[in-house]
């Protein structure tokens, strides 16, 4: 894989999520934009995952294993990165920590009648009981994926024990302990049994190595399509237009940050913009609930 253009890709994906950031920032910001003005920001956003998603496997279509410990991250991010990228239910949890902010004032005015009467808190994101059942159904379901995968993705490391690289090591740890022919040292490669040279065997190890990186490709580009099905379905069939602006703002703020405090322990260095908070949208939560 060309680590460069890896990198380069990468590099570009960030500048994105910088400016994508901003441009919810300002949807967010505009209590007067219209439905179809906010389903256009989304659907920016999603065309831009769309786009990375494609230029990476654009630069390595058939080895995945550069994308499952990117060397372009930090060590932090590598550690909790799943398949190349965030677990989609961490989407979910994130949209699940959302629609709680607020939610405890609101009780609170309820329970000291301080607050109006009317239907019960549902948070300042305003998400209603009918959407959190949706929002449950779909981590349920995005679970089960998820599992699937991960379990693929076991059952190939463990493969590293067995057919086919494992025959070849015993076959040259053998050939490696046999006497040289003559009694004397040579300098060149010892073959294994059966008289086929070095070079064969590394053919079968690269064969081997190539279906890994090949399979190890699949299971990215499966992923890929699990984060942004989840992602879609929470922004497009889910949530109302502002709200999904609020949740995708969540999501690049919580990316940048963990990018730049991550690039600053480690030494590396740091985005040249550094992640920006969203800020509190002015509107009133009624206001949140009917955009």
């Amino acid at each position: 894989m060309d680590m460069e253009r890896g990198a380069a890709c990468y590099r570009q994906w960030i500048a994105g999520q910088e400016a994508g950031l901003a441009e919810l920032e300002a949807a967010l910001a505009n209590a007067g934009a219209t439905d179809a003005e906010l389903r256009a920001v989304v659907e920016r956003c999603m065309r831009g995952y769309q786009d990375y998603v494609a230029g990476r496997r654009a630069v390595s279509p058939h080895d995945g294993t550069a994308f499952i410990a990117p060397p372009w991250c930090t060590a932090f991010e590598r550690s909790v990165l799943w398949l190349g990228g965030c677990r989609p239910t961490v989407a979910i949890r994130l949209l699940y920590n959302l629609s709680g902010e607020g939610l405890e004032a609101q009780l609170e005015e309820l329970i000291n009648g301080l607050g109006p009467m009317g239907p019960l808190p549902v948070g300042s994101m305003g998400i209603t009981p009918g959407q959190m059942v949706l929002v449950t159904d779909l981590h349920r379901r995005t679970l089960l994926q998820e599992n699937v995968l991960s379990d693929r993705l076991a059952t190939l490391h463990e493969d590293i024990a067995d057919q086919p690289l494992f025959p070849i090591v015993r076959q040259r740890a053998a050939a490696a302990a046999q006497p040289r022919a003559g009694g004397g040292d040579c300098d060149g490669p010892v073959g294994p049994p059966g008289g086929a040279g070095r070079g064969a065997v590394d053919a079968e190890v690269d064969a081997a190595f190539n279906s890994y990186r090949a399979a190890m490709a699949q299971l990215v580009a499966e992923a890929d399509d699990l984060r942004m099905a989840t992602a879609r379905a929470m922004a497009t069939e889910i949530l109302t237009p502002r709200q999904a602006v609020e949740m995708l703002a969540a999501a690049k703020q919580l990316h940048l940050s963990v990018r730049d405090w991550s690039c600053r322990a480690e030494g590396a260095q740091p985005q040249p913009n550094g992640p920006r908070v969203v800020p509190a949208n002015g509107t009133s939560a009624a206001a949140r609930r009917n955009p």
